[in-house]
């Protein structure tokens, strides 16, 4: 009898407080955000959904790939298990880039060569080193921006263009920008609403600034 009562009152118990679960990552600092809040790192433990309910687990971790997963209360939608191991993958496109402090920012040039023709030359040949095609070069103004280049990984895409102009005479002043925007999933270089700035460079294109400064 005794028996039958303890198993009842665990019963119960069960169903008003419900299945605790934790989740896992194999990323130990990555950050786990539950319906948006921040709850823990690496591992969080008595989590609980009420009744007819849902909840967003969203895992991050800097260099890795995001994972959004939804659990619920509910028949017939995705159940939380006891435990919930959420492998985050490696973000390729970190792996392939730079953090730099050059990203989206002008960077003021003041050219040792005095001769604004020769320094404009000079810089585009480098530039084009980098930069195929050129959206605008107003060669009566010292203007140029190049069209975008693209980039795809697995999580993320990437476009990266050069701004180089001139922005004083005297004393000869000009300004360079490696403009880097990062957009989630696939997209092409006009998905302008799909793409934020990124502070870091890809690799390919880390050495231009300073390329550009030395030779002027």
């Amino acid at each position: 009898m005794k028996h039958l009562l303890t198993l009842l009152a665990l019963t119960l118990t069960i169903g008003v407080y419900g299945q605790k679960s934790t989740i896992r990552s194999n990323v130990p600092s990555a950050d786990i955000f539950i319906d948006g809040k921040l709850v823990g790192q690496g591992e969080v433990s008595g989590i609980k959904i009420p009744r007819n309910e849902c909840i967003t687990v969203q895992v991050s971790a800097t260099g890795y790939l995001s994972q959004t997963k939804e659990y619920c209360k509910i028949k017939g939608m995705p159940q939380i298990e006891k435990t919930e191991y959420i492998e985050l993958g490696i973000d390729d496109s970190f792996e392939a880039s730079v953090q730099s402090d050059f990203a989206n920012n002008d960077i003021i040039i003041n050219p040792k060569n005095k001769d604004v023709d020769q320094v404009w030359k000079n810089a585009f040949r480098l530039i084009t080193n980098y930069f195929d095609a050129m959206e605008v070069n107003d060669t009566e103004v010292y203007y140029l921006r190049s069209s975008w280049v693209v980039a795809t990984f697995k999580g993320y895409t990437i476009r990266t263009r050069v701004v180089y102009r001139l922005t004083r005479e005297n004393p000869l002043e000009f300004s360079i920008k490696v403009v880097s925007e990062r957009a989630e999933g696939l997209a092409s270089a006009k998905d302008d609403e799909k793409y934020k700035p990124w502070t870091r460079i890809l690799k390919r294109y880390a050495a231009l600034i300073e390329e550009v400064q030395q030779r002027s």
